[in-house]
């Protein structure tokens, strides 16, 4: 119970800090909102040349767009501070602030940043999901919703395992940001259809990079109803929690090599 009180505490003093120049604050969800917008109308113009993408029309694509959204603004609002300790905060010497504190470091790293852009994200991946939903015609069964809420919040979860993962090794390396670059770009392959992409990628998205399983595989049950929902549920689900459980120890042993920089 305290961490959970001291959690939101961090929470609100964040948005009151950023509330505090709404400008700037409105300026970025709107870049947010423009950025994905300009990504979907991308799409659309390569989908007016090729009239399906491997059987796949505009509108199944705008619904899979839609819904790859969801679990990275989920993770971009709750966790994105984990980007700073990969890129400068350990090079910089920031992270000694955190390290003379009487609770976890990774507990602060998240709790100290809400990041308000992440919610435009999210309503234009809801948006998407609505719209190309009905125009399909989806079959809303209780599985398929089951299967799309748990893909969304475990597959945030798994995308936060995997950021805590290479941010950990800034802790050896002082910096790991164009490592987790390299990794948080395969999530953009889930944005089209799995089968496009040669065996090797496949199996790096499903294997190695598992965002398919929380992206690509929720869809195609739901619109074309390829597999069980509940086993495809279930395998999210244990395939993210050990991914997490995975996360935490790397964060823990690589946190006792940390040495401060100095400057």
């Amino acid at each position: 119970m305290r961490y959970i009180k001291l959690y939101f505490t961090c929470i609100k003093r964040s948005i009151i800090t950023r509330l505090e120049y709404k400008r700037d604050t409105f300026i970025s969800i709107f870049n947010f909102f423009v950025t994905n917008v300009a990504s979907i109308l991308s799409i659309w113009m390569i989908m007016e040349s090729i009239p399906s993408l491997n059987g796949w029309t505009m509108v199944e694509m705008g619904f899979l767009y839609g819904f790859s959204m969801l679990p990275v603004a989920l993770d971009h609002i709750f966790t994105d501070d984990l980007w700073s300790v990969a890129f400068f905060k350990v090079q910089s010497g920031e992270m000694d602030r955190m390290f003379t504190k009487p609770v976890p470091v990774l507990f602060l790293v998240i709790a100290e940043t809400f990041q308000l852009e992440g919610l435009g994200e999210l309503a234009v991946g809801v948006v998407m999901l609505s719209v190309c939903g009905s125009m399909l015609s989806v079959s809303w069964s209780f599985g398929a919703v089951f299967l799309l809420i748990m893909a969304t919040l475990f597959g945030a979860l798994m995308i936060t395992s995997f950021k805590i993962i290479f941010a950990a090794l800034a802790f050896k390396f002082k910096r790991s940001g164009q490592l987790l670059q390299i990794n948080y770009n395969f999530i953009s392959y889930t944005r089209y259809p799995l089968k496009i992409y040669p065996t090797i990628i496949r199996g790096l998205l499903t294997f190695v990079f598992p965002f398919a399983l929380i992206i690509s595989y929720p869809v195609e049950v739901t619109l074309f109803a390829t597999y069980s929902p509940y086993v495809i549920a279930a395998v999210i689900v244990a395939v993210s929690c050990a991914l997490f459980a995975l996360s935490l120890c790397v964060w823990h042993i690589l946190e006792r090599k940390y040495e401060s920089t100095g400057s």
